[in-house]
């Protein structure tokens, strides 16, 4: 019983010290580089939505095209939009790991 009680004192204690440990460090990141602001975030947000609208648009726009050049129906805007998608996403994911970093 003992063994127990000493073996959930110690992982209690192993998160409560990761805990400090990533607050500590979220700390010094803070007094390292300073509040984002605002108007960081928006201009963050602005970035992230064009970065996935643009790509999405401009595949619909050249699916559409082959589409009517090669009379496919719907074929090649639904594959370019999905396409736009996942490139707009990874675009937007990079762009924001950058900026975290």
């Amino acid at each position: 019983m003992p063994d127990e009680e000493h073996g959930e004192l110690t992982e209690s204690k192993e998160k409560f010290v990761s805990a400090v440990r990533t607050r500590r460090e979220r700390h010094e990141k803070h007094v390292r580089e300073g509040d984002q602001g605002f108007w960081a975030t928006v201009g963050m947000m602005g970035t992230v939505g064009w970065s996935v609208t643009v790509p999405t648009v401009g595949g619909v726009f050249l699916g559409r095209w082959l589409d009517g050049v090669l009379d496919s129906g719907q074929v090649f805007m639904v594959f370019f939009l999905l396409v736009g998608i996942v490139a707009g996403c990874v675009l937007a994911w990079r762009q924001v790991a950058e900026k975290t970093e």
